[in-house]
């Protein structure tokens, strides 16, 4: 951009209107602003310049979108989106599929995930090869911050016990359970491959839709989910059967299907009565 250029956008930037003449002075002062910024920082004054005035702006952008990050690693990110132009906490966002990660709670496991992902990840973007440590210490940070609870979470009640089963569970080992079960649910919702199929029912509702090339039988759309019959649901028994064996896990499979029977019933269906029949249930057989 030319000074003028330049000027003009600060201006509209910052609301300047230089036809107050009640803010005179302040307005000389701002100008005069513009004019050092724009051969201080936008300008390279040398041949040793790293980044221009826009650079570093679109780099604070970029620094606000990864700042729920620990510094070190929102620090890496942004020298990886500096160097490449690239949104990497995307990319190996994508790649942490283990279904099972919010219950990950040791090094053990984040390191084997991280040595799955590596070769994954400098496939997408060549830069991070070498970076298996900082990959590493992203998937710690994404797991910290997937785990962390919500103001909604905090007011989620089931039962005296299985609350405390949560609550407790957090504290000690840094997993939240209601974050793995809203995780697990909401993908099994959109996933009616999944489904068993005695809970599996058409509906028809949509049906105008599959003229459409774009939309066939297997989306969600086209199924409704009887999650109110006894027996197994939410696709838990393969779930629980793989799932890795911890103090807070072993014997909890009627809690699991509690928590995702709540989130089932707050969250996708909106059934307050399906869920006070089923936690009267539950606090009969002392869950």
């Amino acid at each position: 951009m030319t000074i003028e250029q330049y000027i003009l956008m600060r201006k509209k930037e910052d609301g300047l209107n230089e036809y107050d003449l009640s803010k005179r002075s302040e307005n000389i002062r701002i100008c005069v602003n513009y004019i050092f910024e724009y051969f201080d920082n936008y300008l390279e004054n040398s041949p040793d310049s790293e980044k221009t005035f826009l650079e570093e702006q679109k780099q604070d952008k970029y620094r606000q979108l990864v700042s729920e990050y620990s510094p070190d690693v929102q620090d890496w990110l942004v020298e990886l989106n500096s160097r490449t132009g690239k949104h990497v906490h995307l990319h190996l966002k994508r790649l942490i599929d283990d279904t099972y990660f919010l219950l990950f709670n040791t090094d053990s496991e984040f390191r084997s995930l991280s040595y799955a992902i590596y070769p994954k990840a400098i496939k997408k973007v060549k830069a991070l090869e070498g970076e298996g440590e900082m990959i590493y210490k992203f998937i710690r940070d994404k797991h910290r911050i997937r785990s962390e609870f919500t103001l909604e979470d905090q007011s989620i009640h089931i039962t005296d016990n299985i609350d405390q089963w949560i609550s407790n569970t957090f504290k000690k080992y840094g997993v939240n359970i209601f974050a793995f079960c809203s995780a697990w649910c909401s993908y099994f919702s959109f996933t009616p491959a999944l489904w068993e199929k005695q809970r599996k029912k058409r509906n028809h509702e949509y049906d105008s839709l599959l003229e459409d090339k774009r939309y066939d039988l297997s989306s969600y759309m086209f199924w409704d989910y009887d999650y109110k019959a006894d027996g197994e649901r939410f696709g838990l028994n393969t779930l629980y059967r793989n799932m890795p064996k911890k103090d807070f896990t072993r014997g909890k499979k009627q809690y699991f299907d509690a928590v995702m029977m709540y989130w089932w019933t707050h969250f996708c269906d909106n059934d307050e009565k399906a869920w006070e029949e089923y936690r009267v249930q539950l606090e009969e057989k002392s869950y």
